[in-house]
Order: structure tokens, then C-alpha cells, then sequence
């Protein structure tokens, strides 16, 4: 017989899935995603069939694999088997806490149906249904145990524990809201028969994880919406083969190094500007197809998941400039590590990885230091959006893992016709308006330390705003004592750097919006060189904010050098 023919499906009510099952999530799948919305939305579909007395409500295809393993595995599913275990157990919970003699009854019936299996020789209980390693001891302690087991004050230390937390509450409402009506126990009642029997899937046993990753696809196609992430490890997976435990662990590995960012979202932007460095700029919705295209056999798979695992670690030490791969580098490139990390310029990561993979320490360092000016010129001056700035950082970051490009001088020559010129900066910094405090802050910070001169001025400013603040001159919400500014010059000037200065939190809290004349006794107070010389301002005009904004472009040229 076939590995086909060997596959069952089968139209089933949920709980009678749990009920026929001991169900295990393996450990390469990921952890509980479901948000608010997701449960919330279901519990609705569920309570609205129920009222307009549907006979079913069907919630999609589940799909298992019996493997070698003494359980089956969910290849697709684990979140909404999951979700309604959360229920039951809530309905449970309702049942436990008005203990009468016939509810005890049904406390037991719930949990030896749906939540725990027993052994009958050992009375050994466990899971019916068991999450993924990460998730698993949470999700026993926080759901499957009764409402007076001191475990249920299990902490949540990831977020997909929160989320299960999350789940946990939700599901609490939703019952205890069906508690307020006149007959609790039978709309209970009925609601664990409506899972049990009518809340409908189509249930896909199959013999071997190939198939079963070949069904996860095909279901893809049909329609169903899949994360990225899923639907890539699953092709990894069944085109495999024999070597799918290899795939499996490489897959685990760069998982387990991704959370350590708390990050669970980062995976299909790593997985994307990795793809990037390599091939070319990939948007996401094109991102499965053309791994799909260029990752086609089992070693491809194999060297496809190893690359993931090995440089997941670099990419953890661009989120995280404490990691300890930075151990090799001088405390200037953490710092200026820092600093790209403080702009949120993400669209220099695939450069930043074939940067981090190829050149030597000094050149990564020069190297580093310029990215920080190249980022900051691009911020002011605008210009290429944030596409097309990705594509042309993607193509240098391909030329250098194709060692074309073996140095920052190189680097810098083969970028120098994208990024802005000297006279084109000052220009551009002589007129600019900056509305996020942080970048403001960020700015003004690495001018007083050029000022001053201090060394490597590009790096990271204090952002703690309960410790700096970001003045405005010319205040935001003006007083009467402000009306040589018309209204239109006042939504004009007010952002404009040359109005913008750095001031401690205590001494901005007294300085109000009151007048140029009153604030400028603060300003003397200030340890900061373009803050204090604000005294020597008789008044503070258009041109006064234009002037000084000047200045300080000539001085930004300087401060964010090209080489």
C-alpha cells in the first residue's frame, strides 16, 4: 500500500479530535501566536452559531502525522487545538468553583476527556494535548491544572506565555459571561457537547511528515492563510527527506538565538534580509517563491537551514550590541552599533550582514563609522525611499559575499553616487524640520560633542528623556508674549532644528513657554555649549532660528564626515 493510501481524512467536532487523541506539537514548530483578535473572534463565531442553533461550525483542516513517535505530531493546527483546550479548561474552572456534587462530576468528565490522558497501570496522568518545548511546562501549569493547584501562579517569561496567559483570561470571560444567564449549566453544558460534536474540522492523518508537509503547502494554495514562516520551514521540511532531523535542529537553532532579542516577530525579517544580502532586495510577499526557486533538493535544504542557524548569530549581534561577538571589536563599534540600532535605519541590515560575514575587523570598523553618516544623511535629506535605499544596500551586500567588494574604501566609492554629498547635506540640514524627539535629541547631542571636541561625536546621544529633554525656542504651544511669530510662521519655525536645543529635565520644567526673555535666565543655567550660548540672543526671531540653523549645518558636515 501506498504512503497515499495510507492517508485518512475525516469530518470530526474538535473535541471528539481531542477526546480520540493524545496530541504532541513537535518542537520545530512555533510557539503560541494567537493575539487577542484571533481568540476573541473565534469564541463569537462559536457563541453565534450556537444561538442561531447552526448544526456545525466548521474551523479548517487539521493536520497530523503518526511518524515513529508514540503520539501523533500537529504539523498544522496547534494553535487552535490549543485555543479550545484554553476553553475547556475555563469551563472546567467554572465548574470546579461552584463545586456542587453534579459540577464535581463534570469537572471530571472535562478533564479525562480533554485534558488529561491516565495511564492504567502506572495511574500516570499526562497531557492530551502537549505544546512545543518552549511553551509546553507553561501551558500544563498555567491551563491543564486545576483552579487550586498552587502551579497556576506560573510567571509567563515569554510571549508566547503571555499570549497563552492572555488566552487564559479571555476564555475566563467569555464563560463567566455565560455564568451570568438563568441556566449556567446547561449553556455550559451545551457549549462543551457543541465542541465536542458540531465545532467541525477536517481532520488529515498521514504516515510520514513528507506527506504531511506536502498537504501543509497544497492548503496554502487552496487559500489558507499561513505566516511566511511556517509555510517555508514546512518546504524545508518535506523537501528534506531523510535528512529532515538535520533541517529540523538548523531550523530550532535559529529560533532559539532569534527569541534571545525578545523579538518573535524578527524571524521572517531575518530570514528576508539574509535572502537579500545574498540574491538581491526580496520583498516579503516574494520571499517564499523565490526560496522556493533557488532551494530545490534535500542538500539544498540541508545547507539552506545551516546558513539560517549560522548567521541568525550575526544577526543577533546587530540587534544586540552587548552580544559577545562584538568581543572582538573595539567598544567604537558597539558604539556605533548602538547608534545604527537608536536610528531604526533596518534597511542597511542585508548590508550589514555581508559586512559582518566578510571584512576584516578593521575595515567592519571604518566600515561602521560610516554607515552612521551615510544613515544620518539620508534621514535629513531624504530623497530614495525606503525601498529603493534597501535595493542598493541589498546589491553591495551581494557584491561583497561575491567578493567584489572587499573594503570600506571600495564600499564607499561603489556608494558614493547615492549618497549625499557635503554641499547637498549642509543644504539640506540648513532647512530642516525634525519631529521625532529621539532623532532631535540624537542630532543636537552629536553636535555638542563635535563642538566640544570630542571624540567620535556620531555616537549615541543620551536618550533618557527624564534626564535631557528637547526645548523648543520658540515653545509648541506659544503664549501672548510670542506674537512677533504669525500662527503660520509658529507651525513653520517651531521644528526647525536651528529652534531646537538640549536642556536637563528640571531646568525645561521651569523654563515653561513663557518668554524668550524669561527662558533665557534657564538657558545660562545649562551645561551644554549651543544651549547656554542662547544668552547671547537679545531676542529670538525668524532669523534667529535661521541663522543659528546654519551654523549648525556647517558643523553637521563635519560631525557625520563621508570618510
Amino acid at each position: 500500500m501506498s504512503a497515499v493510501d495510507k492517508i485518512n481524512i475525516e469530518l470530526i467536532g474538535l473535541g471528539k479530535a481531542l477526546y480520540n487523541n493524545v496530541l504532541a506539537v513537535p518542537f520545530y514548530q512555533r510557539s503560541y501566536a494567537w493575539e487577542d483578535k484571533h481568540v476573541l473572534d473565534l469564541f463569537s463565531d462559536i457563541q453565534t452559531a450556537i444561538h442561531n442553533n447552526e448544526n456545525e461550525y466548521f474551523l479548517g483542516t487539521i493536520v497530523t502525522t503518526k511518524c515513529n513517535t508514540l503520539m501523533p505530531e500537529v504539523v498544522d493546527g496547534q494553535q487552535r487545538l490549543a485555543t479550545v483546550t484554553i476553553l475547556l479548561s475555563a469551563i472546567r474552572d467554572y465548574f470546579a468553583n461552584n463545586n456542587t456534587p453534579d459540577n464535581l462530576i463534570r469537572v471530571a468528565g472535562i478533564t479525562s476527556k480533554y485534558l488529561y490522558s491516565q495511564d492504567m497501570v502506572t495511574l500516570e496522568k499526562y497531557s492530551k494535548l502537549k505544546l512545543n518545548d518552549a511553551d509546553n511546562e507553561f501551558f500544563a501549569k498555567r491551563i491543564l491544572e486545576e483552579p487550586t493547584s498552587i502551579h497556576r501562579a506560573i510567571p509567563p517569561l515569554k510571549e508566547s506565555h503571555k499570549r497563552i496567559s492572555n488566552t487564559a483570561t479571555l476564555a475566563k470571560k467569555f464563560v463567566s459571561d455565560i455564568g451570568i444567564l438563568f441556566d449556567a449549566t446547561t449553556q455550559l453544558a451545551s457549549l462543551v457537547e457543541f465542541i465536542h460534536h458540531s465545532l467541525k474540522v477536517i481532520w488529515v492523518s498521514v504516515p510520514d511528515e513528507a506527506n504531511a508537509f506536502t498537504i501543509f503547502e497544497t492548503l496554502n494554495d487552496r487559500g489558507l492563510a499561513l505566516a511566511i514562516s511556517d509555510l517555508l520551514k514546512n518546504y524545508l521540511f518535506g523537501i528534506s527527506g531523510t535528512r529532515v532531523t538535520e533541517v529540523q535542529s538548523r531550523w530550532v537553532e535559529m529560533i532559539s538565538i532569534l527569541e534571545a532579542t525578545d523579538n518573535e516577530d524578527i524571524v521572517v525579517t531575518y530570514i528576508r534580509h539574509l535572502w537579500s544580502s545574498k540574491y538581491g532586495s526580496t520583498r516579503e510577499k516574494d520571499l517564499y517563491n523565490e526560496i522556493k526557486k533557488h532551494v530545490r533538493n534535500k542538500q539544498q535544504a540541508v545547507d539552506f537551514s545551516t546558513e539560517l542557524a549560522e548567521s541568525a548569530k550575526l544577526y543577533s549581534a546587530i540587534l544586540n550590541p552587548s552580544h559577545t561577538f562584538w568581543g572582538k571589536y573595539s567598544p567604537t563599534a558597539r558604539e556605533h552599533m548602538n547608534t545604527l540600532n537608536l536610528l531604526k535605519m533596518i534597511q542597511i541590515r542585508p548590508l550589514l550582514l555581508a559586512v559582518l560575514s566578510k571584512f576584516t575587523v578593521h575595515e567592519t570598523e571604518i566600515t561602521l563609522r560610516r554607515m552612521v553618516s551615510w544613515v544620518v544623511r539620508f534621514l535629513i535629506v531624504g530623497g530614495l525611499g525606503g525601498g529603493t535605499l534597501e535595493t542598493q544596500y541589498s546589491l553591495k551586500a551581494k557584491d561583497i559575499f561575491n567578493d567584489l567588494i572587499t573594503t570600506a574604501d571600495k564600499l564607499s566609492a561603489e556608494l558614493i553616487k547615492i549618497i549625499p554629498s557635503d554641499a547637498r547635506f549642509r543644504d539640506e540640514f540648513g532647512n530642516a524640520s525634525v519631529s521625532t524627539h529621539y532623532l532631535a535629541r540624537y542630532y543636537l547631542r552629536v553636535l555638542e560633542k563635535h563642538i566640544k571636541g570630542v571624540a567620535n561625536p556620531e555616537f549615541i546621544p543620551i536618550d533618557n528623556s527624564d534626564i535631557v529633554n528637547l526645548e523648543h525656542i520658540l515653545p509648541q504651544n506659544a503664549s501672548s508674549s510670542w506674537n512677533i511669530f504669525s500662527d503660520e510662521d509658529k507651525a513653520l519655525y517651531n521644528r526647525r532644528i536651528g529652534n531646537l536645543s538640549l536642556l536637563q529635565n528640571t531646568i525645561n520644567t521651569s523654563a515653561g513657554n513663557d518668554s524668550f526673555t524669561y527662558k533665557k535666565h534657564f538657558y545660562s543655567q545649562s551645561s551644554y555649549h549651543f544651549t547656554k550660548e542662547l544668552n547671547n540672543y537679545s531676542d529670538w526671531t525668524k532669523e534667529s532660528i535661521i541663522e543659528r540653523q546654519l551654523r549648525l549645518a556647517k558643523l553637521a558636515v563635519k560631525s557625520w564626515p563621508l570618510k
